[in-house]
Protein backbone atom coordinates (compact mmCIF):
# COMPACT_ATOMS: atom_id res chain seq x y z
CA UNK A 1 0.00 0.00 0.00
CA UNK A 2 2.92 2.88 1.04
CA UNK A 3 4.28 2.30 -2.51
CA UNK A 4 1.15 3.07 -4.63
CA UNK A 5 0.48 7.02 -5.98
CA UNK A 6 -2.36 8.66 -4.14
CA UNK A 7 -4.34 10.35 -6.51
CA UNK A 8 -5.46 13.50 -4.56
CA UNK A 9 -8.58 15.55 -5.85
CA UNK A 10 -7.88 19.38 -4.83
CA UNK A 11 -10.96 21.41 -4.82
CA UNK A 12 -10.54 25.27 -3.64
CA UNK A 13 -13.62 26.30 -2.84
CA UNK A 14 -14.77 30.02 -1.50
CA UNK A 15 -14.77 28.92 2.35
CA UNK A 16 -12.41 26.25 2.94
CA UNK A 17 -10.07 23.50 0.49
CA UNK A 18 -10.78 19.95 0.69
CA UNK A 19 -9.03 16.86 -0.27
CA UNK A 20 -9.14 13.76 -0.51
CA UNK A 21 -6.25 10.69 -1.18
CA UNK A 22 -7.37 7.37 -3.07
CA UNK A 23 -5.26 4.88 -4.62
CA UNK A 24 -6.45 2.03 -7.06
CA UNK A 25 -6.57 -2.29 -6.77
CA UNK A 26 -8.33 -4.90 -7.79
CA UNK A 27 -11.23 -4.35 -5.94
CA UNK A 28 -11.54 -0.79 -6.59
CA UNK A 29 -10.31 2.86 -5.10
CA UNK A 30 -9.28 2.80 -1.36
CA UNK A 31 -9.54 5.65 0.24
CA UNK A 32 -6.19 7.22 2.22
CA UNK A 33 -6.81 10.38 3.79
CA UNK A 34 -9.32 13.34 3.57
CA UNK A 35 -8.47 16.35 4.65
CA UNK A 36 -10.74 19.79 4.91
CA UNK A 37 -8.68 23.38 5.15
CA UNK A 38 -10.80 26.30 6.22
CA UNK A 39 -9.91 29.85 4.32
CA UNK A 40 -10.21 33.04 5.41
CA UNK A 41 -13.04 35.70 4.25
CA UNK A 42 -12.21 36.91 0.77
CA UNK A 43 -9.22 34.69 0.16
CA UNK A 44 -11.26 33.27 -2.79
CA UNK A 45 -14.29 34.99 -4.12
CA UNK A 46 -16.53 33.81 -7.13
CA UNK A 47 -13.79 30.92 -7.84
CA UNK A 48 -11.70 34.04 -8.44
CA UNK A 49 -8.61 33.69 -5.80
CA UNK A 50 -8.07 37.06 -4.31
CA UNK A 51 -5.40 36.15 -2.11
CA UNK A 52 -3.01 33.49 -3.69
CA UNK A 53 -0.36 34.33 -0.84
CA UNK A 54 -2.74 33.61 2.35
CA UNK A 55 -4.32 29.96 0.03
CA UNK A 56 -0.29 28.80 -0.67
CA UNK A 57 -0.36 29.58 3.29
CA UNK A 58 -3.13 27.01 4.10
CA UNK A 59 -2.07 24.71 1.92
CA UNK A 60 1.96 24.44 2.48
CA UNK A 61 1.11 22.35 6.02
CA UNK A 62 -0.86 20.04 3.83
CA UNK A 63 1.92 19.52 1.13
CA UNK A 64 4.06 18.30 3.37
CA UNK A 65 1.78 15.64 4.71
CA UNK A 66 2.10 14.09 1.03
CA UNK A 67 3.75 11.05 0.23
CA UNK A 68 6.52 11.21 -2.53
CA UNK A 69 4.32 9.61 -5.04
CA UNK A 70 0.98 11.11 -5.20
CA UNK A 71 -1.14 12.99 -8.15
CA UNK A 72 -2.80 16.53 -7.74
CA UNK A 73 -5.76 16.62 -9.68
CA UNK A 74 -6.80 20.16 -9.40
CA UNK A 75 -10.45 21.79 -9.21
CA UNK A 76 -11.11 25.26 -11.80
CA UNK A 77 -13.72 26.67 -11.35
CA UNK A 78 -16.85 26.22 -13.92
CA UNK A 79 -17.85 29.62 -13.72
CA UNK A 80 -14.63 30.48 -15.32
CA UNK A 81 -14.84 28.17 -18.14
CA UNK A 82 -16.78 28.57 -21.51
CA UNK A 83 -18.87 25.76 -22.89
CA UNK A 84 -19.35 25.69 -26.86
CA UNK A 85 -20.64 23.37 -29.33
CA UNK A 86 -18.76 24.06 -32.70
CA UNK A 87 -19.80 21.81 -35.70
CA UNK A 88 -17.15 19.57 -37.03
CA UNK A 89 -15.15 21.26 -40.21
CA UNK A 90 -16.06 19.86 -43.60
CA UNK A 91 -12.95 17.87 -44.50
CA UNK A 92 -11.49 15.07 -42.42
CA UNK A 93 -8.52 16.31 -40.08
CA UNK A 94 -5.78 14.86 -38.62
CA UNK A 95 -5.52 15.44 -34.70
CA UNK A 96 -2.87 18.19 -34.84
CA UNK A 97 -4.62 20.11 -37.65
CA UNK A 98 -8.35 19.29 -36.06
CA UNK A 99 -6.59 20.92 -32.90
CA UNK A 100 -5.16 23.70 -34.70
CA UNK A 101 -8.57 24.26 -35.88
CA UNK A 102 -10.74 24.23 -32.83
CA UNK A 103 -8.23 26.53 -31.39
CA UNK A 104 -9.05 29.12 -34.01
CA UNK A 105 -12.88 28.41 -33.94
CA UNK A 106 -12.89 28.79 -30.47
CA UNK A 107 -10.45 32.29 -30.73
CA UNK A 108 -12.62 33.67 -33.22
CA UNK A 109 -15.78 32.65 -31.25
CA UNK A 110 -14.59 34.65 -28.03
CA UNK A 111 -12.44 37.45 -30.07
CA UNK A 112 -9.49 36.26 -28.21
CA UNK A 113 -5.64 35.19 -29.66
CA UNK A 114 -5.74 31.66 -30.01
CA UNK A 115 -2.93 31.64 -27.15
CA UNK A 116 -5.13 33.58 -24.75
CA UNK A 117 -6.89 30.20 -24.06
CA UNK A 118 -6.48 26.78 -22.84
CA UNK A 119 -9.32 24.27 -24.08
CA UNK A 120 -10.09 20.67 -23.92
CA UNK A 121 -12.97 18.79 -26.66
CA UNK A 122 -14.90 15.75 -26.80
CA UNK A 123 -16.84 14.71 -29.98
CA UNK A 124 -20.73 14.92 -29.61
CA UNK A 125 -22.13 11.70 -29.33
CA UNK A 126 -25.71 13.00 -30.70
CA UNK A 127 -24.11 15.37 -33.68
CA UNK A 128 -21.36 16.03 -35.84
CA UNK A 129 -19.77 18.19 -33.84
CA UNK A 130 -17.29 18.88 -31.30
CA UNK A 131 -18.06 20.40 -27.35
CA UNK A 132 -15.34 22.58 -26.49
CA UNK A 133 -14.55 23.74 -22.90
CA UNK A 134 -12.37 27.09 -22.59
CA UNK A 135 -10.88 28.91 -19.97
CA UNK A 136 -8.28 31.87 -20.03
CA UNK A 137 -4.83 30.67 -20.41
CA UNK A 138 -3.85 33.77 -17.52
CA UNK A 139 -5.77 31.81 -14.96
CA UNK A 140 -4.64 28.51 -15.46
CA UNK A 141 -1.45 29.85 -15.36
CA UNK A 142 -1.96 31.69 -11.92
CA UNK A 143 -2.90 28.89 -10.71
CA UNK A 144 0.02 27.00 -11.49
CA UNK A 145 1.81 29.64 -9.97
CA UNK A 146 0.15 29.45 -6.68
CA UNK A 147 0.71 25.49 -6.58
CA UNK A 148 4.71 25.65 -7.40
CA UNK A 149 5.81 26.42 -4.00
CA UNK A 150 3.87 23.33 -2.44
CA UNK A 151 6.56 21.53 -4.48
CA UNK A 152 3.30 18.96 -5.43
CA UNK A 153 2.75 17.05 -8.87
CA UNK A 154 0.20 18.11 -10.60
CA UNK A 155 -1.46 16.14 -13.07
CA UNK A 156 -4.59 17.89 -14.35
CA UNK A 157 -6.85 20.90 -13.95
CA UNK A 158 -10.73 19.87 -14.48
CA UNK A 159 -13.59 21.94 -13.99
CA UNK A 160 -14.83 21.38 -10.63
CA UNK A 161 -18.70 20.53 -12.27
CA UNK A 162 -17.39 18.16 -14.32
CA UNK A 163 -15.46 16.30 -11.90
CA UNK A 164 -19.28 14.77 -10.93
CA UNK A 165 -19.26 13.11 -14.04
CA UNK A 166 -17.32 9.98 -12.63
CA UNK A 167 -20.01 9.32 -9.65
CA UNK A 168 -22.29 8.85 -12.10
CA UNK A 169 -22.22 4.87 -12.49
CA UNK A 170 -22.43 4.81 -8.91
CA UNK A 171 -25.70 6.73 -8.56
CA UNK A 172 -29.43 4.59 -8.54
CA UNK A 173 -30.35 3.51 -11.39
CA UNK A 174 -33.27 5.75 -12.24
CA UNK A 175 -31.10 8.95 -11.82
CA UNK A 176 -28.95 10.29 -14.19
CA UNK A 177 -27.55 13.47 -12.86
CA UNK A 178 -25.95 14.45 -9.74
CA UNK A 179 -25.85 17.46 -8.07
CA UNK A 180 -23.46 19.44 -5.55
CA UNK A 181 -23.96 22.59 -4.15
CA UNK A 182 -22.96 25.33 -1.27
CA UNK A 183 -23.92 28.59 -0.66
CA UNK A 184 -23.03 29.96 -3.65
CA UNK A 185 -23.92 27.68 -6.24
CA UNK A 186 -25.34 24.72 -7.68
CA UNK A 187 -23.02 22.00 -9.67
CA UNK A 188 -24.41 19.39 -11.66
CA UNK A 189 -23.29 16.70 -14.05
CA UNK A 190 -25.01 14.13 -16.44
CA UNK A 191 -22.98 11.72 -18.38
CA UNK A 192 -22.67 13.87 -21.37
CA UNK A 193 -22.95 17.20 -19.99
CA UNK A 194 -21.89 19.07 -16.46
CA UNK A 195 -22.36 22.90 -15.28
CA UNK A 196 -23.31 25.13 -13.04
CA UNK A 197 -26.00 27.42 -11.94
CA UNK A 198 -26.17 30.22 -9.02
CA UNK A 199 -28.16 29.88 -5.86
CA UNK A 200 -29.02 33.63 -6.90
CA UNK A 201 -31.26 32.58 -9.82
CA UNK A 202 -31.82 28.35 -8.48
CA UNK A 203 -34.15 28.47 -5.30
CA UNK A 204 -34.28 24.86 -5.01
CA UNK A 205 -34.15 21.41 -6.74
CA UNK A 206 -36.86 21.39 -8.62
CA UNK A 207 -36.38 24.50 -10.53
CA UNK A 208 -33.02 23.53 -10.98
CA UNK A 209 -34.63 20.56 -12.73
CA UNK A 210 -36.63 22.69 -14.64
CA UNK A 211 -34.02 24.50 -16.04
CA UNK A 212 -31.94 21.58 -16.46
CA UNK A 213 -35.43 19.82 -18.36
CA UNK A 214 -35.42 16.47 -16.15
CA UNK A 215 -37.45 15.30 -13.28
CA UNK A 216 -36.70 16.00 -9.86
CA UNK A 217 -36.62 12.19 -9.56
CA UNK A 218 -34.45 12.55 -12.14
CA UNK A 219 -31.40 14.13 -9.81
CA UNK A 220 -29.50 12.90 -7.19
CA UNK A 221 -28.03 15.57 -4.47
CA UNK A 222 -25.10 15.27 -2.69
CA UNK A 223 -26.30 16.13 0.90
CA UNK A 224 -26.32 14.45 4.37
CA UNK A 225 -29.35 12.22 3.43
CA UNK A 226 -29.08 12.01 0.06
CA UNK A 227 -25.78 10.10 -2.28
CA UNK A 228 -22.39 9.49 -0.17
CA UNK A 229 -20.34 10.03 -2.57
CA UNK A 230 -18.05 7.79 -0.82
CA UNK A 231 -20.11 4.73 -2.33
CA UNK A 232 -17.38 4.69 -4.96
CA UNK A 233 -15.08 3.85 -2.83
CA UNK A 234 -14.88 -0.10 -1.63
CA UNK A 235 -12.68 0.34 1.45
CA UNK A 236 -12.47 3.57 3.67
CA UNK A 237 -9.64 3.60 5.52
CA UNK A 238 -11.12 5.69 9.02
CA UNK A 239 -11.59 8.14 10.08
CA UNK A 240 -14.05 8.53 7.71
CA UNK A 241 -15.38 12.45 7.35
CA UNK A 242 -18.92 12.92 8.96
CA UNK A 243 -20.07 14.94 6.23
CA UNK A 244 -18.91 12.86 3.39
CA UNK A 245 -21.29 14.88 0.89
CA UNK A 246 -18.86 17.91 0.56
CA UNK A 247 -16.39 15.59 -0.63
CA UNK A 248 -17.91 14.56 -3.77
CA UNK A 249 -16.12 16.70 -6.01
CA UNK A 250 -12.72 16.24 -4.79
CA UNK A 251 -13.23 12.84 -4.70
CA UNK A 252 -14.67 12.86 -8.41
CA UNK A 253 -10.94 15.12 -9.73
CA UNK A 254 -8.97 12.48 -7.61
CA UNK A 255 -11.09 9.89 -9.62
CA UNK A 256 -9.43 11.06 -12.97
CA UNK A 257 -10.54 13.51 -15.75
CA UNK A 258 -8.03 15.81 -17.80
CA UNK A 259 -8.58 19.51 -18.37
Amino acid sequence: MAFRIWEIGLHIQQHDVLAVAIVRDASGWLLQRWWRMPLAHQVVVDGLIREPEQLTAVLLPWSRELPHRHHIHLSFPANRTLQKKLPRPAMTLREPEQTAWLSGAMARELDMEPDALQFDYSEDTLSPAFNVTAAQSKEISALLTLMHPLKVQVTAITPDASALQRLIPYLPEHQQCLVWRDDAQWLWATRSAWGRKSTGEIDDIDALAAALSLCPADIALCDAGGFDPLNAVSVRQPPIPTDSHNFAVALGLAMGGVY
